[in-house]
C-alpha cells in the first residue's frame, strides 16, 4: 500500500472515530503528532541504548494506536520489533533493519497526521 492510500485510510477512520466533527478530527491529529514525536525519539534512544525491553513495551504502544487509526504497516512492523527484541538470533530481519523501517513509518505516520490536521483547517 503506497503511502498516499496509507493516508488514505487513516483519514477515514479518525473521521469516523470523530464522527467527522473537525475540531475532534484536528484534536486527535495534534494528539497523534505529539504522541508520534515522543515515540519516535524514543524509539532513537532506546535503540541506540540496545534496551530491549523497553523497545519491545514502546512497539506495543505505537501498535496500540497504530490499530485506532488502521494502519497495518505500521502494526505489522511494531509486532516484527517486538519478535526481534524477544529473540534477536532467529529472525529474519536484523533488530537495526527493524528500526530503521519503523522510524521511517513513524516518520511517515507523523507526516500523514499533520496532514490530516491541515485538511480539517483548510476546510
Amino acid at each position: 500500500m503506497t503511502p498516499a492510500l496509507r493516508h488514505e485510510r487513516r483519514t477515514r477512520t479518525i473521521t469516523e472515530l470523530t464522527c467527522a466533527d473537525p475540531a475532534r478530527i484536528r484534536t486527535l491529529a495534534h494528539a497523534f503528532i505529539k504522541a508520534n514525536d515522543i515515540d519516535l525519539q524514543r524509539l532513537r534512544l532506546l535503540h541506540a541504548r540496545d534496551d530491549r525491553a523497553a523497545l519491545r513495551h514502546l512497539a506495543h504502544r505505537i501498535k496500540g494506536a497504530a490499530q485506532m487509526t488502521g494502519d497495518a504497516q505500521l502494526s505489522r512492523l511494531c509486532s516484527v520489533l517486538s519478535h526481534a527484541c524477544m529473540d534477536p538470533d532467529n529472525h529474519d530481519l536484523s533488530l537495526d533493519a527493524v528500526v530503521a523501517q519503523l522510524d521511517l513509518a513513524l516518520q511517515e505516520f507523523g507526516k500523514s497526521c499533520k496532514q490530516m490536521a491541515d485538511e480539517v483547517v483548510s476546510r
